[in-house]
């Protein structure tokens, strides 16, 4: 046997499996180094939603993040004392973002209505920033 053949010989059964996960296409979610940030901004009303009482950035407010085509929460993190999120470590593909607020077309029952924004991260280290988030209280 060659030296050639020997080598050849100890990696032949590995190969396959090597394919595999060379293969395998990382699908969005933690694990990269983009980053999605924004703020978080409230309007609050009167209970007719029709007198804006104030509006400011809201701390200590959960903002989320749905990763690809999942419905399922991935994460979320609270906003700062500025409003501010960040969402890091993401890998390349499709995120939604969004925080809860309430839904003004229909005030006497005070459902919940989310705020929600499409992003695509697509360089590997991109910093994508969605602004404002604007959600009614």
């Amino acid at each position: 046997m060659t030296v050639n053949q020997k080598y050849i010989s100890k990696i032949a059964p590995i190969l396959p499996l090597l394919l595999i996960i060379s293969a395998c296409k990382k699908q969005p979610g933690e694990g990269g180094f983009a980053t999605i940030k924004g703020r978080l901004f409230v309007k609050n009303y009167d209970p007719t939603y029709t007198v804006l009482l104030s509006q400011y950035y809201l701390p200590g407010e959960s903002v989320y993040i749905i990763y690809g085509d999942n419905n399922e929460v991935g994460d979320n993190v609270r906003t700062t004392n500025d409003g501010s999120f960040t969402f890091n470590y993401l890998r390349k593909g499709k995120y939604k973002i969004y925080a809860i607020g309430e839904d003004s077309t229909k005030p006497s029952l005070s459902i919940p209505k989310e705020t929600l924004v499409e992003i695509e991260i697509k360089e590997k280290k991109e910093v994508i920033n969605v602004g404002d988030l604007v959600i009614i209280d």
